[in-house]
């Protein structure tokens, strides 16, 4: 069996990786649901753990959320598990916004969305806020600044 040598494959894959582009412009983008799924499997690929569909159960909840707003958008948040969201929810309810609980929920939101929104976009995603509240992000299609994926041919669509 001929293979080629090993020290060449860095520059054959980045040859391969090239073409792409020029592969993928005639195709359409993709449809909210295979992006909303692109976008899962993307997050598990990172080792995230991504939240079931609804309906949420105390015993699932916790990481990655994704799904489909009102307007066909993908959108990706973080869940913490029920027992830290019901501590600073509860300090809230109580006027005590200064309490363990609540500084640990803010602090893991925050953290966890600064994560996502570096993560989703070193897998080439555009990522933006949401309008209407401070976490989470609005995922659009793929982009041609990100990382080459020759597994997936619509990445530079």
């Amino acid at each position: 069996m001929n293979h080629p040598p090993a020290c060449n494959q860095p520059e054959r894959q980045e040859e391969e990786a090239a073409i792409l582009p020029d592969l993928a412009e005639g195709l359409p983008p993709l449809t909210p649901e295979l992006l909303l799924e692109q976008v899962r499997l993307d997050l598990a690929t990172a080792g995230l753990h991504v939240a079931l569909p609804e309906p949420l159960t105390d015993e699932g909840q916790g990481g990655v959320v994704v799904h489909l707003n009102d307007d066909s958008q993908v959108v990706v948040g973080w869940l913490s598990n029920a027992r830290l969201d019901r501590a600073a929810l509860d300090m809230v309810d109580a006027d005590q916004t200064d309490d363990e609980a609540v500084i640990r929920y803010e602090t893991v939101q925050s953290a966890m969305d600064t994560a996502l929104g570096k993560i989703l976009t070193g897998f080439g995603y555009t990522a933006r806020r949401p309008d209407l509240f401070g976490f989470g992000h609005i995922v659009g299609q793929l982009t041609t600044s990100g990382p080459d994926t020759p597994e997936r041919p619509h990445a530079r669509a």
